[in-house]
């Protein structure tokens, strides 16, 4: 419900799939936020946007205690 379509990607007639890269710490918030597969520099762009202002993640658990995950 947060994704702002950009009228760039649009008018260029831009869809697809862009990948990020990232670890959640074991605090839940993100860390190396990383382009993978880029679509189109404003697609790549609103992605990053997204993950950046997501709230705090599930960190993983190992031997029931929080740590960092990629």
């Amino acid at each position: 419900s947060n994704i702002k379509y950009p009228d760039r990607a649009e008018n260029m007639g831009k869809t697809g799939t862009v990948k990020v890269f990232f670890v959640v710490d074991s605090d839940g918030t993100i860390k190396d936020l990383r382009l993978y597969q880029s679509v189109e520099y404003s697609l790549d762009e609103e992605a990053m946007r997204l993950i950046r202002k997501s709230p705090k993640w599930q960190p993983a658990m190992q031997y029931d205690k929080q740590v960092k995950a990629f």
